[in-house]
């Protein structure tokens, strides 16, 4: 099993003292840090990572960035992730670094008893923004004229936990899972469980799983034939649901168990590939999982990942990491939410 050295301790170092300096997300610009130390070949990461792939970092100062979603082409593309304490979408680009693009997330107006930010995004078909709104307690779409609404608040006429993460079905549906991170306190979830939701364009939302005790990052196989979801609990596995036609859910198996591992961290976001490998915030980083359950390695962050995505021309892996963001050249290709006109095809 590969691991990929995110950085030597030294410029872990380093890192962590200009963290401490004050300054905020949108003013600190850090320069590129490169990996130190090269990642070992010859074994399951080759052909997925190259033989010098490097974990760099390009933004830091935030207090808990979450849920990247690549917007737009290669060249003229930007990256938006959460800072859920922190009440921020921000915005990154090469060209113009870190920007907010929406603040404050949370509305006390909605009377929601729940706390923090957005948490995961993505886009829809038609290239929308979706946020799961942790303290609104809601799945919400921002819409062409910059207003926000309500996709989904409650189930069975119950308010929601507070939607942690989601993705879309070529069908327009989109399913999304439902942990209480965002409840100010236990005594404000109404369900009395943790669901794994289907939210149909129409409207509706129906409950697909409640077995799992905290479901988290949430993603499709590439032919949608498998649901994946994470859970961040004592219990640190993978699940796969398979998908039947009418997309509901079949009994679900565990992908990879983690437990027993003794590298801080716990399942959290992740992305898919086109090969079908995840790679997931888990123990230790960003856990490579094959769609047969294999642990093909691990890329080591300078700090613990929460979630990742793809994007640029679908070869670069973002990864929100508490208060960095950092990336990773792949050789492999990751699926991409939203119109297939937002990936350039060269």
């Amino acid at each position: 099993m590969r691991e990929v050295a995110g950085f030597c301790a030294c410029l872990l170092l380093v890192t962590v003292t200009a963290c401490d300096g004050g300054d905020s997300a949108q003013d600190s610009q850090p320069p590129a840090s490169p990996a130190l130390n090269a990642p070992e070949s010859n074994d399951q990461l080759d052909g997925l990572l190259a033989a010098d792939a490097t974990v760099e970092r390009i933004a830091e100062g935030f207090q808990f960035i979450e849920g990247p979603v690549w917007v737009g082409g290669t060249n003229d593309g930007h990256l938006l992730f959460s800072d859920i304490p922190g009440d921020t979408v921000f915005r990154w680009s090469e060209s113009e670094g870190t920007s907010v693009f929406l603040s404050p997330v949370f509305l006390p107006e909605l009377e929601t008893n729940g706390v923090g930010g957005s948490n995961g995004l993505t886009l829809d078909l038609e290239g929308r923004l979706v946020l799961c709104e942790h303290g609104n307690r809601r799945v919400a779409r921002i819409e062409d004229d910059g207003n926000r609404v309500t996709l989904a608040d409650r189930y069975d006429g119950k308010r929601l936990n507070s939607p942690n993460d989601i993705v879309y079905h070529s069908s327009g549906a989109a399913f999304f899972t439902d942990p209480p991170y965002g409840l100010a306190n236990p005594e404000a979830g109404e369900l009395g469980f943790q669901g794994i939701y289907r939210l149909d364009p129409d409207g509706s939302v129906t409950l697909l799983s409640d077995v799992m005790s905290r479901p988290n990052g949430i993603g499709l196989s590439p032919d949608e034939t498998t649901l994946y979801v994470a859970n961040s609990d004592v219990e640190r596995v993978w699940m796969a649901f398979p998908l039947t036609d009418d997309l509901n859910v079949g009994e679900g198996r565990v992908l990879l168990d983690l437990s027993a591992s003794e590298d801080p961290g716990a399942p959290d976001g992740f992305a898919v590939d086109t090969l079908g490998n995840i790679w997931a915030s888990g123990p230790g980083g960003v856990v490579v999982i094959s769609p047969d359950g294999d642990h093909l390695g691990t890329i080591r962050t300078p700090e613990l990942p929460a979630n990742a995505a793809f994007g640029n021309d679908g070869h670069m892996l973002y990864m929100t990491s508490r208060t960095g963001l950092y990336r990773i050249d792949t050789l492999v290709q990751g699926l991409m939410p939203g119109p297939a006109a937002t990936v350039d095809s060269t």
